[in-house]
């Protein structure tokens, strides 16, 4: 092999890299009835249908996913339940026969909340944190799902 190609080769091993570098994942954290610790990173994705237009915001949790709409032209900032009118969350541990929901959105009820703190948007940086309800599902054989005391659970992701 000559020089000229290993030189190529190496500085499309540094693009690799760095490429990888900012791929790391984010941690996401659940507390409440459950406790648990996942990673992934959130990704900025064209609407379709009632966003049609508008950049989403989504972020893939344990068992499920957030979308939060940021308009037509995201910006950094916060961005809350009370001031987004298209958000949801939602995510579902099998328990036993049974299951336990964890649902938020501007459609849900109850509605949840959730305060996105992007400081900013390329790349994404920025906090989330989020209350999910429980909501707990009967089994097959009528008998009530246990999801815990508590009927929240708390998400909190940084990325």
């Amino acid at each position: 092999m000559t020089e000229a190609p290993r030189k190529s080769l190496d500085g499309v091993r540094w693009l690799v890299l760095i490429v990888a570098c900012h791929r790391e994942p984010c941690p996401i954290d659940l507390a409440g009835n459950l406790v648990e610790r996942a990673s992934g990173c959130p990704t900025l994705a064209a609407g379709a249908g009632a966003t049609a237009g508008h950049a989403m915001w989504k972020l893939h949790i344990p068992r499920g996913e957030v979308a939060i709409d940021l308009g037509p032209t995201p910006t950094p900032g916060t961005y809350r339940a009370g001031t987004t009118a298209l958000w949801s969350a939602t995510s579902t541990r099998t328990v036993g026969a049974g299951a336990c929901i964890y649902r938020a959105g501007n459609t849900a009820t109850p509605t949840g909340d959730f305060a996105l703190e992007l400081t900013s948007i390329d790349p994404l940086h920025g906090a989330l944190t989020m209350t999910l309800p429980v909501l707990p599902r009967v089994s097959d054989d009528g008998r009530a799902t246990d999801c815990g005391a508590g009927t929240t659970e708390q998400l909190r992701a940084r990325f």
